[in-house]
């Protein structure tokens, strides 16, 4: 049986209120690069190739959603190799975190400065 479509990648759009301040912290604390860049939106990638794209937000959008209790669900996340690393790295910036997860791999997520809630996991160490 064949595919329908063969998918290449992915990329992520992130509501920003400023291009300048999300390019910034996006660039300092995960390493991507501006790659382009107009009046609407701006494309970053980083070593890895992981593509953000940001787009102005003028109505206070999320790239979460929110649960009736008013906890929030990242929409995305980025894998890493080493969640504890990740999450002491944001304690140690000072970047707001939720809670840390052991649960199928370690996780946790953060808030970026216009308050996207966004995942970070790492995969559970096999032992062979």
């Amino acid at each position: 049986m064949g595919v329908g479509l063969k998918l290449n990648s992915t990329y992520v759009t992130i509501p920003v209120s400023n291009f300048q301040q999300a390019v910034d912290w996006y660039g300092e604390h995960f390493g991507f690069m501006v790659t382009t860049e107009d009046p609407y939106y701006i494309e970053m990638r980083n070593e890895s190739g992981i593509k953000i794209l940001f787009q102005q937000n003028e109505h206070r959008l999320h790239s979460h959603f929110m649960y009736p209790d008013g906890s929030a669900q990242s929409s995305f996340g980025f894998m890493v190799d080493d969640a504890e690393h990740a999450y002491r790295y944001c304690l140690e910036k000072e970047i707001r975190v939720g809670t840390f997860f052991d649960y199928q791999g370690k996780s946790f997520s953060f808030y970026d400065p216009d308050g996207n809630f966004i995942e970070v996991w790492s995969l559970p160490v096999r032992k062979d």
